[in-house]
């Protein structure tokens, strides 16, 4: 009887050690919270930004080229190659991270000869154990067009009055969440405004809203996909204005600091207050267009 009592005393003992060590190996599995990393892997998806911001003393080279329209409906024909002999929009542009939330960046278009400062900033960042579920960005952006209109007339106005009209502006909420290492998704609630506008049954403020996502595939290939529905009365879907929301998709490679992707969009311009408010070109009547986009990073 002694004896058993004193086995049984010594499993009593020993069970909150073993508890310990059982608590202690569960602990030790939990990744410890941290930051969810590339939700996307550029800073641009197709049309529309992404949450990603550039990191910290790094330059970001970036090339993007809109082609011509690919169906015949829409000029496409063998004799401009289906498009790829022309060149609808081009941009080149410097992103510098200040910090790894802050950008900033420079820009110059083909269409309408458009220069363009931006600001970025992300907000919240998605945490790996989801106690915070979604990464918010911010980004605002102001475009100056230097192309000359020749529907507006400038005799009465003002060299000031005049570059006013040429400014627009775009501001974004960017909200992404990573699901998996394989798939991302994010909504972004868009307003545009354009100092200046022909059709005075047009806005000068436009709100849109953008969804995007991203399919890994490989290693180093992705799926990438986005679309912005327009809400100005004018732009309707389906309407007799002329007017369609852009709609791109397309694949994405990294190779080490580069990320290219190549993509069809109906978007003829790159820029948010452009291809918002001026894309006339149809999916259904081929108006899409071969694109890519070239983003290069350099420490500094």
């Amino acid at each position: 009887m002694k004896k058993a009592f004193l086995f049984l005393l010594l499993i009593a003992l020993s069970f909150p050690i073993f508890a310990q060590e059982d608590l202690g190996s569960i602990l030790d599995t939990v990744p410890p919270r941290a930051n969810v990393e590339a939700t996307f892997k550029s800073s641009r998806i197709i049309n529309i930004q992404s949450n990603e911001s550039v990191h910290r003393r790094t330059l970001d080279f970036r090339v993007a080229h809109r082609f011509g329209s690919v169906g015949k409906k829409s000029g496409g024909t063998n004799h401009n190659l289906y498009g790829l002999d022309n060149s609808s929009d081009i941009r080149i542009a410097f992103e510098y991270g200040i910090t790894d939330e802050f950008t900033v960046g420079l820009s110059r278009t083909k269409h309408n000869e458009d220069y363009e400062a931006l600001t970025k900033y992300r907000l919240i960042s998605q945490t790996n154990d989801n106690h915070i579920p979604v990464a918010i960005t911010l980004f605002a952006s102001a475009v100056y067009s230097n192309k000359i209109n020749p529907d507006l007339n400038y005799d009465n106005v003002s060299s000031t009055q005049q570059n006013l009209r040429r400014l627009g502006y775009t501001f974004q909420a960017i909200i992404a969440h990573k699901f998996s290492s394989r798939l991302s998704l994010e909504l972004s609630p868009t307003l545009i405004h354009r100092n200046f506008i022909l059709d005075l049954k047009d806005d000068n403020s436009i709100f849109a809203l953008g969804v995007a996502g991203r399919v890994k595939v490989t290693r180093s290939m992705a799926i990438i996909a986005d679309y912005i529905y327009n809400f100005s009365t004018i732009r309707k879907v389906n309407n007799n204005n002329g007017y369609y929301n852009a709609l791109g998709a397309g694949v994405e490679f990294e190779t080490g600091g580069h990320v290219f992707s190549i993509m069809f969009t109906n978007a003829e311009a790159i820029l948010e207050q452009e291809f918002i408010s001026e894309t006339k070109s149809s999916w259904s009547d081929g108006g899409f267009r071969f694109s890519f986009n070239i983003s290069r990073n350099f420490k500094l």
